[in-house]
């Protein structure tokens, strides 16, 4: 994939988190990415924390300020990064999947996981910073995680520059971030849902009612999922109403 598209690069030993840097920055190019050696306060969606050890995983964000999409549009640019992560890590490994709504796996483990936060200019999306850790040096991970880590490094026994993966994820961003400039959502859509970890399986799924059964449909261009449940009823849900209990 190829952009002409500018990106700017900037690299902090120590941060509290890159999203937070970006969080007020004023760009000078088309796609600012910033990326840290460690993070005193990584967070994950919905208040969640990222565990990553110094100087061992792509610790990155990426400021983009796109023209004329609607707020209603929003979640394709966390799409775009999905996929992006996801293409450049089967250049190493098998079995990559995006878990809805962004977090990537590999073989059912979590080995990256993505924070979207999108600034509105009335009904459009004005800024939209998106932080990104990729797991892929470390090993040893914290006990009590919420789904199961892994990263590059246990997957392939190889170690490999940080710097590179982030390089190479951001160079395909780009190139999707072109694609949603010129207006070619339902492209980026389409890759997304024939990425999507378990679409179509019967699962267990929980909610505020109680635990049932069903099966991811779709994801609709809001962000919101619709799971299919044993009885035929299509059930909509925004990120963190509804939690996968295990596969069937």
């Amino acid at each position: 994939m190829h952009s002409d598209l500018a990106l700017e690069y900037r690299h902090l030993d120590e941060t509290s988190s890159t999203n937070d840097f970006l969080r007020s920055y004023i760009p000078s190019t088309d796609i600012t990415v910033v990326s840290a050696d460690f993070q005193t306060k990584g967070r994950g969606q919905m208040g969640n924390t990222w565990v990553s050890n110094a100087g061992e995983n792509a610790l990155f964000s990426v400021l983009v300020c796109p023209r004329d999409l609607k707020a209603t549009d929003g979640f394709i640019l966390s799409q775009a990064m999905a996929l992006s992560i996801k293409e450049e890590l089967e250049q190493y490994v098998g079995d990559v999947c995006i878990k809805w709504p962004n977090d990537i796996y590999v073989n059912g483990k979590k080995i990256c996981g993505t924070l979207i936060e999108n600034s509105l200019m009335g009904k459009n999306v004005g800024r939209s910073v998106i932080g990104s850790g990729i797991n892929v040096n470390q090993t040893d991970f914290p006990d009590g995680l919420a789904a199961p880590p892994t990263s590059l490094h246990l997957c392939t026994g190889n170690e490999m520059p940080p710097s590179e993966i982030i390089h190479a994820v951001t160079l395909r961003f780009a190139s999707y971030y072109k694609e949603v400039q010129a207006g070619m959502l339902d492209k980026i859509r389409e890759r997304y849902h024939c990425s999507l970890y378990l679409k179509g399986q019967k699962c267990y799924f929980h909610d505020e009612e109680g635990k049932f059964m069903g099966a991811i449909s779709h994801v609709e261009p809001d962000g919101h999922i619709i799971i299919k449940d044993d009885e035929g009823k299509e059930r909509r849900y925004a990120f963190k109403q509804v939690k996968l209990v295990r596969s069937i």
